[in-house]
């Protein structure tokens, strides 16, 4: 009886073993799999967008250089400056003041130029504006802090009277600065189901999450076939657009490569109310369009998607840089995959 125990628990041992070391061998075939998937041309860029000023009218380019915090092309750079209700100490967007989105800029020679319908534009020079020292800390998503120089009396009396408010200051994220931020980037394996999330870190300037949204045309194809009003991605504020691959093609990205530039995929983008805006009357769908379209087919399925992004629909992917490059519309975009979390 004794010998019997004893060669049982050899044969359990044995079993426990042998398990552990078929879970380990699939676990190192998976990750060099992985690792030596091949790049597949999988589309074109089909257009490049820069948003200088959180919700502004977007800057459509030719090309931009995807750096670490995001595009930019000359002065150009994505979400440098965004809009701060002084009362709350949060970020303002489209979201609560959808007119933000007839807001246009430009910048040259360190002076940025800002105009709104029916009001002479201001300039506001960035030189004086990081000389005068006035930073203020604002807050986003989750409460997270970011700091940014304060741009000013006259730029802020412009945005004020425009959207018929009080006490509202636009701030200025410079890159070389080293300002205060809470916001850096740092995926958890709860974003992506079934699928390991690069662990990585990344800093933006006043994005919602990464330095880069992409999203196709086929997916925007898709959407509009199944709304009556057909709506424009730009309502989506791509700063990538890819066409030639297939619709949601972009849920099963890894790593994007266009040109010289490398980029990570980190995150789905769940979308909320500021895709209801319209970008032409800057008024929002009064049926919550296309949101409650999206929401018949792209809320995020059962699991960690579905806990982190409730019932907010998926509409393109972030990404991060791996290679900061050049990139220009007609561009071949190759792509590695990973299986779709839908």
């Amino acid at each position: 009886m004794l010998e019997f125990d004893k060669d049982k628990k050899v044969f359990i041992g044995c079993m426990a073993s042998s398990f552990l070391a078929y879970h380990t061998a699939r676990q190192i075939y998976s990750y060099i799999r992985s690792k030596s998937q091949e790049w597949v041309p999988i589309g074109t860029v089909k257009s490049l967008h820069i948003y200088p000023i959180k919700s502004c009218k977007p800057i459509e380019l030719f090309a931009f250089k995807c750096t670490k915090l995001g595009p930019v092309m000359g002065e150009l750079e994505d979400r440098a400056f965004v809009l701060v209700d002084m009362a709350t100490g949060k970020f303002v967007t489209g979201r609560t003041q959808p007119k933000l989105v007839h807001m246009e800029c430009t910048m040259n020679d360190g002076l940025l130029e800002v105009s709104v319908p029916g009001k002479p534009s201001v300039v506001v020079d960035l030189k004086n504006v990081v000389k005068s020292g006035q930073i203020i800390r604002a807050a986003w998503l989750l409460d997270l802090k970011q700091d940014g120089f304060d741009c000013g009396d006259p730029v802020s009396k412009l945005l004020c009277d425009f959207l018929e408010v009080e006490n509202h200051r636009l701030i200025y994220y410079k890159a070389d600065a080293d300002l205060y931020t809470e916001r850096t980037c740092e995926p958890t394996d709860d974003w992506w189901n079934n699928n390991p999330v690069p662990k990585r870190k990344d800093d933006s300037q006043f994005t919602n999450l990464a330095p880069f949204l992409i999203c196709t045309d086929a997916s925007m194809r898709d959407l509009n076939e199944k709304m009556d009003k057909k709506i424009d991605i730009i309502q989506f504020r791509p700063s990538i657009e890819v066409e030639g691959c297939p619709a949601w093609d972009e849920d099963k990205w890894s790593e994007l490569r266009i040109g010289d530039a490398h980029l990570e995929t980190m995150a789905a983008c769940p979308r909320c109310v500021m895709v209801t805006v319209d970008p032409d009357s800057a008024e929002k769908s009064t049926e919550n369009q296309p949101l409650k379209s999206m929401r018949g087919f792209r809320v995020a399925p059962e699991g960690s998607m579905r806990k982190m992004y409730l019932d907010n629909p998926i509409f393109g992917v972030y990404a991060g840089l791996v290679k900061g490059a050049y990139i220009h519309v007609g561009q071949t975009v190759w792509a590695k995959y990973k299986p779709s979390a839908f």
